[in-house]
């Protein structure tokens, strides 16, 4: 009787080396994060340019009017000022872009981790577009009145 049949392509023998060393590994990792990094970008772009699509003078105008028309606020009038609000999300937005693009490219060239960066924009972007539609909204009295008095929901009509 023999023994044990040999398992993996050289049966028993040990492989060529003893694995990768720690800069080996920490360099695969490095190129991970790179090529991670890129898609979230890449990514970042289209989010980026649907963020300015939302934040315009008209885009928070169409959101605020199909609010007062869900929540049977009262009639929608397009308040002073809502077109410099528009300016600023549409400077803001490809400016943290380009911020946070940077700062990756600036990390990834000393050879540090930097696809964080992509996405500490995208949490940036996120606050930024809220922050403005809620700056947008709140330009109401009608609507701030509504929010005092706690949000009611409009009563649904019965269907028969």
């Amino acid at each position: 009787m023999s023994g044990p049949a040999p398992s993996g392509p050289r049966g028993n023998t040990p492989g060529p080396g003893a694995g990768l060393s720690p800069e080996e590994i920490r360099e695969v990792r490095r190129r991970s994060d790179k090529m991670i990094g890129i898609m979230l970008f890449i990514i970042g772009i289209f989010a980026t340019v649907v963020n300015m699509t939302v934040v315009t003078a008209d885009g928070i105008a169409q959101q605020a009017a199909l609010a007062f028309e869900q929540y049977q606020i009262g009639e929608y009038v397009r308040p002073e000022g809502l077109e410099a609000l528009g300016l600023v999300g549409i400077i803001l937005h490809p400016l943290n872009y380009a911020i946070w693009l940077y700062v990756a490219l600036k990390r990834w060239q000393a050879k540090k981790f930097g696809g964080w960066c992509a996405i500490v924009g995208a949490v940036i972007a996120l606050l930024l577009s809220l922050t403005i539609l809620m700056i947008g909204l709140m330009a109401h009295p009608e609507m701030i009145a509504w929010v005092e008095q706690g949000a009611p929901m409009p009563t649904p009509t019965p269907t028969p």
